[in-house]
């Protein structure tokens, strides 16, 4: 079912991705496809307030992962592979041939496996925070263990309390301050519930981290890091852009692990410049 409302002009609707499953989705704008992959602690409606530019010269396609916002609820145990098979078939019901993806943190992995699977589907790829380490995902699976405990053992909001100071850079919690702290945590407790995070956290540690992955990834790719994240930091966003065939990094000095919301003006720049010149190439 598909309706239309006046908001920007947002077109929302849903896609039955299997028997079981149906998946909520927003596009808007006009332009390159462009697909914005929510990571585990968003959903499709948080991108508004982050890409109103690229909206004036794209279209914008969000949607809330299975398990997450609107779309059905997760039921028994969560496959990663799911999540890769469930934009495809969003895709083809939207008669999407070829997109750009946009990811961030640990959707920049769904990002790259989709890639890999279906290249010929897609233009190019960014990585906004990528969950991804040079190296091997034994500190990425602790660092994701320890949140899926805290959620366990004190709820939403114990595990927020241990996110906000990790995935924020330094300098964005000095600058937001207390007010920012409740704010934010506000929000994140009105757009999740347990089971919703718990799935997304629990299908995270299931999630391919081998490094050589990356060299599969043939699509020009585009790493927008923050100089302070936690997960990856300077130094390992080189080393990861030695593993891509053809990538170009963008560090934001004082940026945290989402470095995109800390800087939503200087992101959404780098992505136009860099989608004008994918399609350039490709013309």
């Amino acid at each position: 079912m598909t309706d239309t409302t006046v908001h920007d002009t947002i077109e929302t609707g849903t896609v039955r991705v299997n028997d079981d499953i149906e998946i909520a989705y927003e596009r808007r704008g006009d332009g390159p496809d462009i697909v914005l992959i929510n990571n585990f602690f968003m959903d499709r409606k948080s991108w508004r307030s982050y890409t109103a530019n690229l909206a004036s010269g794209a279209r914008l396609l969000s949607y809330d992962l299975r398990g997450q916002g609107e779309s059905t609820p997760q039921v028994g145990e969560p496959v990663w592979e799911d999540h890769v098979t469930d934009l495809k078939a969003l895709l083809d019901s939207l008669g999407i041939e070829k997109a750009f993806l946009l990811g961030t943190s640990f959707s920049t992995l769904i990002c790259r496996d989709f890639a890999v699977a279906y290249p010929e589907r897609v233009h190019g790829l960014v990585f906004a925070g990528p969950a991804m380490s040079p190296y091997g995902g034994q500190r990425l699976r602790r660092i994701t263990k320890s949140w899926l405990k805290a959620l366990d053992t004190g709820g939403l909001g114990v595990l927020y309390d241990q996110l906000y100071p990790l995935v924020s850079g330094d300098y964005a919690v000095e600058t937001a301050g207390p007010t920012g702290f409740i704010g934010r945590k506000q929000n994140f407790l009105g757009i999740h519930t347990q089971e919703s995070l718990r799935a997304g956290l629990a299908v995270s540690v299931k999630a391919p981290l081998e490094p050589e992955l990356l060299s599969k990834v043939t699509q020009p790719t585009l790493l927008f890091v923050g100089g302070d994240d936690f997960s990856l930091g300077s130094n390992g966003a080189e080393e990861l852009a030695r593993l891509l065939p053809d990538s170009e990094t963008v560090t934001v000095p004082r940026g945290g692990h989402l470095a995109f919301l800390e800087e939503p003006e200087w992101f959404q720049k780098e992505v136009v410049a860099f989608v004008s010149r994918v399609i350039g190439a490709d013309a």
